[in-house]
C-alpha cells in the first residue's frame, strides 16, 4: 500500500470518527415530540469491495430522553471466531454537551449475541453497560468491526416506535462485479433518499419525526421505512453462497449448510424403525418420532456452525441429548429419514407478532429453525424444542406468517397455519348456587383449543399454588374466593385443554336491603376498554382471531324470586359480534349465554372509534347485574 493511500485511508477514518459537540437544545422542537430518544446523528459504512471481507464501521450519537429510550442506544459489536472487533467506545454527555464518562472496549460487557430459540448461539457481542444518573443524557458510539461474512444487514433510518432522527447515514463500497440489490419499503413521506456512483450506494435520511405507539398498532416491522440489501453471490464465514432468489439460497443452504449432517449410526436407525413398525402412515410415523424426541433431548445453547446456521451434526445431538434449535430440528430430520418421511428444515421468525420472511428479499433471515413435515396437501409443523408441546400444534410464535422450507429442490417461501374463528375457541360451562348470605359456590368446566389452548397448556407446569395464583389474579373482581377443588387437563392429542374448578365466594351478591344484585358474568368480564386516540396515525391491528362462548346457570335461594330480567343484547359489526342472552328457566333458576367474536384483521385508523365503542358496550354489558328479590311473607 502507497504512503498516499494510508494518508487518504487514515483521513477518511478521521473525518468518519470526528468529533461533534451536540447538545439536547440543539435537537429542533418536532423531533423531539412522542420521542423517547433521537438519533442525531448516525454514519454507518460497510466496505464488501474485497472478495469475502467485510469491515463496518459506526459513529452514532444519540440522545435519551427517559428510561424507555435506554434502550434504543443499540451500542454493541457483535463477534465470533472469524469476526473481530477493532475498535469500540462509548462516551457520555450531559444535556449540554459536556462529556461525563469516556468508557473503552475493557469496560464494555462481553455476552451472548442472543438467548432463547435462536439461529445464532454462537455470536457474541460487546456490549455497554449504562446506568444513567440523569435524564436527558446523549451517547456517542463509535465501533469498527473484520469479518469474512458479506450479507449485508437491512437499513433501519429510525430505531424504533418513539425514536427520531436527525440524520442517519449509509454507505456500501462493493466489487464492480457483485453490485448488491436493494428493496425500499415505508419510505414514502419521509426525506430519505439513495445515491448510486460506480463502486458505492449511500443512503441519507433526514429529519425523521417520531412514530408515536399507538393502542393496537402494527408491529414495528410492518410500519418503519427501510431498505433491504440482497446479493447474488456473497459469503457467510467464508462460505461463498448463492442468494439470486430463494430457490438458489435454499439450494446452497442445502448443499453447504445441511448436507452430510443427518447421519446416524446403525444403532440408532434401527431403534427409530422399532419405534414406528406398527405405524402406516408418514402422519403416525413422525408422531412416534416426535415424541422419542421430547423425551430423549433437551434445548442448549452450542456453540458451533457457520454463523450460526450450520447445524450440529444429528450424530452429536444423538449421543449428547441436547442441542439448540437448528441441531434439534435437524436431528428430528435425520430421524424421519431414518424411517422414510420427507421432512423439510424451516427458517422462520420466531414472534407473536407474526413476522414474515420477506418473500422477495433472498438472504440471510429469520431467528429460529423448526420443521416441517408434508403430509397430502397440508404440512406438519413441529416445533423441536419443546418438550411440551403437542405433536403439530402451531403456536401464536409461528402461526400465519411466510417462511422458508429447504427442500431437495431449493428454497420455498410458504405460509404457516392460519386459524380461523372457529378453531380458536374457549368454551365455558358453569352453574352457580347463590345463597342467602349473598355467596356463591360454583362449578365451572372451560375447554381451549386453537391458540387460546396455548394460553392455558402451561398451567399444568405450575405447583397447584401457582395455579391457584392464576386464577386469583385472573377472577379478582371476586372478592375472597377459594378454590377448594381444581383439575386440569392437557390433552395433546386433540389438542385440547380442559379445566374443571370449584370455587367459593363469601361474598359476590351484593346486599341492598333484604334484596340482593348478582353480576352474571362470573367468569369472563372482559376488563379492557382501548384508550382515546383522537388523531390516530396508525392502522388497527387485531392479531388474533377468537371466540369465547359461556354458558351459565344460576340457581337463587329459596325465598327469593327473580324480577324483570335484563334485556337480550346482539352486536355486529366488521370487527366481530357480541351476543349475551337471559333466560328464566325456572321460578329459581337463570341460564345466561354469552358469545364474543373478534375478527383478526387491519383496519383502517379512522375505524379506532368504533373499535372502541364495541368493546367499552361489551365492557358494559359484562357488568350487567340483576336484581334478586326477597320474597315477603
Amino acid at each position: 500500500m502507497t504512503k498516499a493511500l494510508m494518508l487518504l485511508l487514515f483521513i477518511g477514518t478521521q473525518i468518519l470518527f470526528a468529533q461533534t459537540s451536540y447538545t439536547i437544545a440543539d435537537i429542533p422542537k418536532e423531533l423531539r415530540e412522542n420521542a423517547n430518544s433521537v438519533v442525531i446523528h448516525e454514519k454507518k459504512v460497510i466496505d464488501i469491495s474485497r472478495n469475502g471481507k467485510s469491515n463496518s464501521k459506526i459513529n452514532r450519537t444519540i440522545a435519551v430522553f427517559n428510561k424507555l429510550g435506554d434502550n434504543d442506544v443499540n451500542a454493541y459489536a457483535h463477534y465470533d471466531d472469524d469476526t473481530k472487533v477493532r475498535d469500540v467506545e462509548a462516551f457520555i454527555y450531559d444535556a449540554n454537551g459536556n462529556e461525563l464518562k469516556h468508557i473503552k472496549q475493557r469496560d464494555f460487557k462481553d455476552v451472548s449475541a442472543v438467548s432463547g430459540f435462536s439461529l445464532y448461539e454462537d455470536n457474541r457481542e460487546l456490549h455497554l453497560e449504562y446506568t444513567p444518573t440523569v435524564y436527558p443524557y446523549i451517547v456517542r458510539f463509535i465501533s469498527e468491526v473484520e469479518g469474512n461474512s458479506t450479507v449485508l444487514p437491512t437499513w433501519y433510518p429510525i430505531n424504533s416506535y418513539v425514536s427520531s432522527t436527525i440524520h442517519n447515514e449509509l454507505t456500501i463500497t462493493y466489487a464492480s462485479d457483485n453490485k448488491p440489490n436493494y428493496k425500499k419499503e415505508h419510505v414514502e413521506g419521509y426525506d430519505i433518499s439513495i445515491s448510486e456512483t460506480p463502486g458505492q450506494i449511500t443512503c441519507v435520511a433526514k429529519n425523521l419525526k417520531a412514530i408515536r405507539y399507538e393502542e393496537e398498532a402494527p408491529p414495528y416491522f410492518n410500519v418503519l421505512p427501510k431498505v433491504y440489501f440482497t446479493q447474488d453471490s456473497f459469503y457467510l464465514k467464508g462460505m461463498e453462497g448463492q442468494g439470486k432468489d430463494w430457490n438458489s439460497f435454499g439450494s446452497w443452504m442445502q448443499q453447504s449448510l445441511l448436507y452430510g449432517t443427518t447421519e446416524l449410526s446403525p444403532a440408532t436407525i434401527a431403534l427409530a424403525k422399532q419405534l414406528v413398525k406398527n405405524e402406516t402412515t408418514n402422519e403416525g410415523k413422525a408422531r412416534k418420532i416426535y415424541e422419542y424426541l421430547q423425551n430423549k433431548v433437551r434445548y442448549i445453547s452450542v456453540q458451533i456452525g457457520i454463523g450460526g446456521w450450520k447445524p450440529m451434526l444429528a450424530s452429536e445431538v444423538d449421543r449428547l441429548s441436547y442441542g439448540d434449535c437448528k441441531a434439534l430440528t435437524n436431528y428430528t430430520k435425520a430421524l424421519l429419514e431414518a424411517v422414510g418421511v420427507p421432512s423439510y428444515y424451516t427458517i422462520l421468525y420466531l414472534d407473536e407478532d407474526e413476522r414474515d420472511i420477506t418473500k422477495d428479499v433472498p438472504t440471510i433471515q429469520g431467528n429460529h429453525a423448526f420443521l416441517g413435515v408434508p403430509n397430502n396437501d397440508e404440512m406438519i409443523w413441529l416445533e423441536c424444542t419443546s418438550q411440551r408441546s403437542p405433536f403439530g400444534y402451531v403456536s401464536n410464535s409461528h402461526d400465519d406468517r411466510d417462511v422458508l422450507i429447504i427442500t431437495p429442490n431449493g428454497g420455498e417461501i410458504v405460509h404457516t397455519k392460519k386459524y380461523s374463528v372457529e378453531e380458536n375457541t374457549q368454551v365455558t360451562k358453569g352453574t352457580i348456587h347463590l345463597n342467602a348470605e349473598g355467596a356463591i359456590k360454583a362449578d365451572l368446566e372451560r375447554t381451549s383449543k386453537g391458540l387460546q389452548y396455548g394460553n392455558r397448556h402451561g398451567l399444568t407446569d405450575l405447583t397447584v399454588k401457582k395455579q391457584k395464583e392464576y386464577y386469583k389474579n385472573r377472577w379478582g373482581h371476586i372478592n375472597g374466593f377459594t378454590i377448594p377443588s381444581l383439575t386440569l387437563n392437557d390433552d395433546k392429542t386433540d389438542i385440547v385443554f380442559t379445566e374443571n374448578v370449584h370455587i367459593q365466594a363469601p361474598r359476590y351478591a351484593s346486599r341492598i336491603g333484604k334484596d340482593f344484585l348478582f353480576c352474571v358474568n362470573v367468569f369472563n368480564q372482559s376488563d379492557y376498554i382501548p384508550p382515546r386516540n383522537i388523531n390516530r396515525k396508525q392502522s388497527l391491528y387485531l392479531k388474533m382471531n377468537f371466540k369465547d362462548t359461556d354458558t351459565l346457570e344460576i340457581v337463587i335461594p329459596s325465598g327469593y324470586k327473580l324480577e324483570a330480567l335484563p334485556e337480550n343484547k346482539k352486536i355486529e359489526n366488521e370487527f366481530g359480534s357480541y351476543l349475551v342472552s337471559f333466560e328464566k328457566i325456572s321460578e329459581n333458576k337463570l341460564k345466561y349465554t354469552r358469545e364474543f367474536i373478534l375478527k383478526k384483521g387491519e383496519y383502517l385508523p379512522s375505524k379506532y372509534s368504533q373499535y372502541r365503542d364495541f368493546r367499552k358496550n361489551i365492557y358494559k354489558l359484562d357488568q350487567t347485574k340483576i336484581l334478586i328479590n326477597r320474597i315477603e311473607p
